[in-house]
């Protein structure tokens, strides 16, 4: 595993991201290094936004990279604290050796609307058709795979291709140009917005297990620093409870507008799903690996001789949650 330098990682964020850092002076210093930049990271952003990391003794710097990997990379090194990352780079870390734990989990599910050409009228229609996903083997083809199971459809059986598409924006394009016939999204503002420019949404899935976004550590962190890491998850907690108050919703809608870089219409639409799948007490969920770990081994053998289980620890969001603080949080911001 390559060692990151400190110097490095300021230039990585130089290169690829930004940094965060609080002005104040606090008691210690946390440095979180987060993944990808979407609506599941808004837990993050509001403990950021709130300044709840020093509501509970905490000096966080929050370093946006580009890359899974690089994230992994440092938290292994110990160039950086945490990692506000997902379930797949998890298994895939341990799959490879690495010494991770999961150590609480704010998105527990997905929701994901199956976007089709307009002349595609039925789910059996899919049959024979060509399935667009950013990239086979990431999460995204994970996702579309366990939608097919819900819909009874298996690639190899009903004979459905299943091509490389690029991103939302590039897998619109191929829609548009009909070189695929259809796609998973689980951006709902997204997914209405094709609706509305003609294409056809043929279903809303219920939510399917699949650990999204929490905080990852190396092992020994947490017998190193269990003081910390306990309370960055009490302002990731809050972050998540303030996201839920119906009397903070406006702030929040505003936060996912600038944060996203969408419409207010958008980040309403966002706002809704959140409240739907954002968890109040972010146990990681031993289903949402399993499902993870399920289809990651058909493209790498090693991950199916991971012990999933022993990826999660639960034991800080546990005595958070027995000691009462979780349920006096949400009290305190009116949520029942």
């Amino acid at each position: 595993m390559v060692k990151f330098s400190k110097a490095l990682w300021v230039l990585l964020v130089l290169l690829f991201g930004s940094s965060e850092a609080t002005a104040a002076s606090v008691a210690r210093k946390v440095f979180i290094a987060q993944g990808p930049v979407n609506r599941n990271v808004l837990p993050l952003w509001i403990a950021k936004d709130q300044k709840f990391f020093e509501k509970y003794g905490l000096e966080a710097e929050v370093v946006v990279v580009k890359g899974t990997s690089t994230v992994f990379s440092g938290l292994l090194s110990g160039d950086i604290d945490m990692g506000y990352a997902g379930g797949t780079g998890v298994v895939g870390a341990a799959a490879g050796g690495a010494d991770i734990r999961v150590a609480a989990t704010f998105i527990n599910k997905t929701i994901l609307r199956v976007i089709a050409l307009p002349e595609i009228a039925k789910i059996e229609n899919l049959k024979g058709k060509r399935l667009g996903v950013q990239s086979i083997g990431g999460a995204g083809w994970m996702q579309a795979m366990l939608a097919l199971e819900k819909l009874g459809l298996d690639p190899r059986r009903d004979n459905i291709a299943v091509l490389s598409s690029g991103n939302n924006v590039v897998t619109v394009q191929a829609l548009e140009a009909r070189s695929i016939d259809f796609s998973m999204f689980s951006d709902v503002s997204f997914a209405l917005t094709l609706k509305r420019q003609g294409l056809r949404m043929l279903a809303e899935l219920p939510p399917i297990p699949f650990a999204s976004l929490g905080i990852v550590v190396a092992n020994d962190y947490i017998q190193r620093h269990g003081d910390v890491l306990e309370s960055v998850l009490k302002a990731l907690v809050e972050g998540a409870a303030f996201a839920l108050s119906p009397e903070r919703k406006g702030s929040t809608i505003e936060l996912l507008t600038k944060r996203l870089h969408v419409q207010s219409e958008a980040a309403e639409e966002t706002y809704k799903e959140l409240s739907r799948i954002l968890e109040r007490k972010p146990y990681t969920s031993i289903e949402g690996m399993q499902n993870i770990q399920r289809l990651m081994a058909l493209h790498n053998p090693q991950v199916a001789k991971v012990d999933v289980h022993s990826l999660i620890d639960n034991s800080i969001i546990q005595k958070l949650d027995q000691n009462g603080f979780l349920d006096r949080l949400y009290r305190a911001y009116g949520i029942k």
